[in-house]
């Protein structure tokens, strides 16, 4: 009796030893385990590349609204002023001030001359940096800026920034480009000629222009355009 009772129990005992290596196996192959070991890799590899991708765009963004806000205020300046007829560095606008206010806070000009395709006689003054063209009247129609903080724009910004030039002509080694600033004013960029297309010149100088100012209607003169 106790024999067959020992061989029941050692039957008993195998049977349980071989299901459980049966399972430990099956779970050891399982695809199904390993396909979500894999998934799991895989998700977080994509999560990783994901936040690494964006880290890279916000640091892009960032550079590049560094580089357009070093450019753009100036830029921003000169286009808001001019169209109230003014350049940065004058208090002195086109159409609604007269060469005698200039002279009356400025004193007088270092050099005065007509010039007759500008349609005007021209008052420098050095000092200041602006030169003022008026008419024969004495009101002021243009007013040039030559703002040393102008030579840090380039052709290209300026085109950037305002797109299309509406004028664009090359005279006498410098190239004008001409925009329009609101109903009545117009901007002008002077250049010099860029010596090949990997040329990038910097501005020498810029006027805001009050067209109108330089009509003659006694002379049946319908002034300048730019």
């Amino acid at each position: 009796m106790n024999k067959k009772l020992t061989l029941i129990i050692a039957i008993t005992l195998s049977l349980t030893f071989m299901a459980g290596c049966s399972n430990s196996s099956k779970s050891s192959d399982d695809p199904t385990n390993s396909s979500q070991v894999n998934s799991e890799t895989s998700s977080s590899t994509i999560q990783s590349q994901s936040e690494e991708n964006k880290t890279v765009s916000d640091n892009k963004t960032v550079n590049d609204n560094e580089t357009k806000n070093n450019e753009d205020p100036l830029l921003n300046d000169i286009k808001t002023l001019a169209q109230e007829g003014k350049i940065i560095n004058s208090e002195f606008a086109d159409k609604s001030s007269n060469i005698s206010d200039a002279e009356g806070k400025l004193g007088k000009a270092d050099k005065s001359e007509w010039v007759t395709d500008a349609k005007g006689n021209y008052s420098t003054y050095s000092k200041y940096n602006v030169v003022f063209g008026s008419n024969k009247g004495g009101r002021i129609f243009e007013v040039r800026s030559f703002d040393s903080r102008l030579n840090k724009i380039s052709l290209s910004m300026v085109k950037k920034y305002f797109g299309t030039p509406a004028h664009d002509v090359t005279a006498n080694g410098e190239e004008i480009i001409g925009y329009v600033a609101g109903q009545e004013f117009k901007i002008l960029f002077v250049f010099k000629v860029p010596k090949d297309s990997n040329d990038d010149p910097k501005l020498d100088h810029y006027s805001v222009l009050y067209p109108k100012g330089t009509v003659n209607s006694m002379a049946s003169d319908p002034g300048r355009e730019w």
